[in-house]
């Protein structure tokens, strides 16, 4: 009789740790996006990167207003800048 209400009482336990873990897991789906950046606060430019390690490229074509972004990364290591076709 003793084992058989310990089985029980574990059962229900694990029952509510994986209803628990459920619903968490549900909730993280359920926040939005981040908000987008302005669309008047970006600028059109046209940056190019390379990568020194591996020779993969990256076109830049939008940037905050007045400022000169950082180089993005990859493979541990920042890009470098190729072409700077600034605004257009």
């Amino acid at each position: 009789m003793f084992w058989t209400l310990l089985k029980v009482l574990v059962a229900i336990v694990a029952f509510f740790c994986i209803y628990l873990a459920g619903t968490f897991v549900v909730r993280s789906f359920m926040h939005p996006p981040p908000a987008q950046p302005e669309v008047g606060r970006l600028r059109r430019v046209n940056y190019r990167y390379r990568c020194t390690v591996c020779g993969t490229e990256v076109t830049m074509t939008a940037a905050p207003e007045d400022e000169v972004p950082n180089a993005p990364r990859h493979c541990r290591e920042d890009m470098i800048l190729v072409v700077e076709g600034g605004e257009y």
